[in-house]
């Protein structure tokens, strides 16, 4: 069964050339992508187009060849370069092996790979230019974490490309996130969570791993905040609002993605701090002024805690330093 067509009718109003000249059409893209070598298998005269588009720190756009052309890139600069084809097909070399792409199936070079694909005659690609840092910051993935092959088709990717679709086919959408940067952080935000969610599971799948759940941007935004303010007093209130999000959605969200509470994750972090700093301390150095330095205030509470994780007490670990 062939998948649905791909639309992404509200780029075309992003167009940003159309020639019949083929080095024109290799400079026009590589402002928006990268130098690279364009190998047309007809004539070359063919009508090529490109519509772009960034929301916050992606890049969305459509590129369509009139002749079977082949694009070669010796390196991927600075991004993830992911791409699928709304029409034809072609034959893509990354990431040290070959693949198809198609409809139902992408592929995704990571930063600093080369990237040469041979595309059918009249495709049309879908591209898609992700920030590593955004990407490792929101989700902690790596490259060596994500597969080159990206399964658009597939059902792990069904809320990722539906979400995709409704960006790149909604006039009023793409218009609002132009107009209004904090829509468009949103948008790239979802975005990256979404494919990170189910390109990951989808990896770990394939790789015969537990699928690790990855953590939405709004747990990093957490964690951060509770590393960065582990030894002051913290409340529920000032980590949620510090996160964007509703005192409920940063509790569920960190026990779906933690197997913790926030508070509880406060605690595990400080426990971990105060033995670390235990086992480093001078000789002059209190048990109390560590647990004090660590954020905790309450010296029989701190000690049980310690003893309950650790298995001995916080002053037998000062002990044997």
């Amino acid at each position: 069964m062939s998948p649905a067509a791909f639309h992404a009718d509200a780029l075309r109003s992003y167009r940003l050339f159309e020639s019949t000249d083929l080095d024109e059409t290799r400079e026009l893209i590589s402002r928006v992508m990268q130098p690279h070598a364009l190998v047309p298998a007809g004539s070359g005269s063919g009508r090529s187009y490109m519509d772009f588009v960034k929301l916050g720190g992606l890049g969305l756009g459509t590129i369509g060849f009139g002749d079977a052309m082949r694009v070669d890139v010796k390196a991927v600069d600075g991004y993830y370069l992911l791409m699928f084809c709304v029409v034809g097909e072609a034959e893509v070399r990354t990431m040290g092996r070959s693949m198809q792409v198609n409809r139902k199936q992408g592929v995704l070079c990571a930063p600093g790979q080369a990237f040469d694909a041979h595309l059918s005659p009249g495709s049309e690609q879908f591209v898609l230019r992700i920030d590593p840092v955004a990407l490792e910051l929101q989700t902690g993935l790596t490259a060596g974490e994500l597969a080159s092959v990206v399964p658009v088709g597939g059902v792990r990717l069904r809320g990722w490309m539906q979400q995709l679709e409704l960006v790149a086919s909604s006039a009023e959408l793409l218009a609002c996130a132009r107009s209004n940067p904090g829509v468009a952080v949103q948008l790239e935000r979802l975005l990256i969570d979404l494919f990170a969610t189910g390109h990951a599971g989808q990896t770990a799948q394939s790789s015969g791993q537990a699928a690790r759940p990855v953590s939405p941007a709004f747990i990093k935004r957490a964690e951060a905040f509770i590393k960065e303010h582990c030894s002051e007093p913290l409340e529920l209130l000032a980590i949620a609002n510090a996160a964007g999000v509703s005192v409920r959605t940063l509790h569920d969200g960190f026990q779906r993605f933690k197997g913790v509470s926030p508070m509880q994750f406060v605690r595990q972090l400080r426990l971990e701090r105060a033995r670390d700093a235990l086992r480093e301390a001078p000789a002059n150095v209190r048990v109390a002024e560590i647990a004090l330095d660590c954020g905790f205030t309450h010296l029989g509470r701190f000690a049980m805690a310690y003893k309950a994780i650790f298995g001995e007490s916080p002053s037998d670990t000062l002990r044997v330093r």
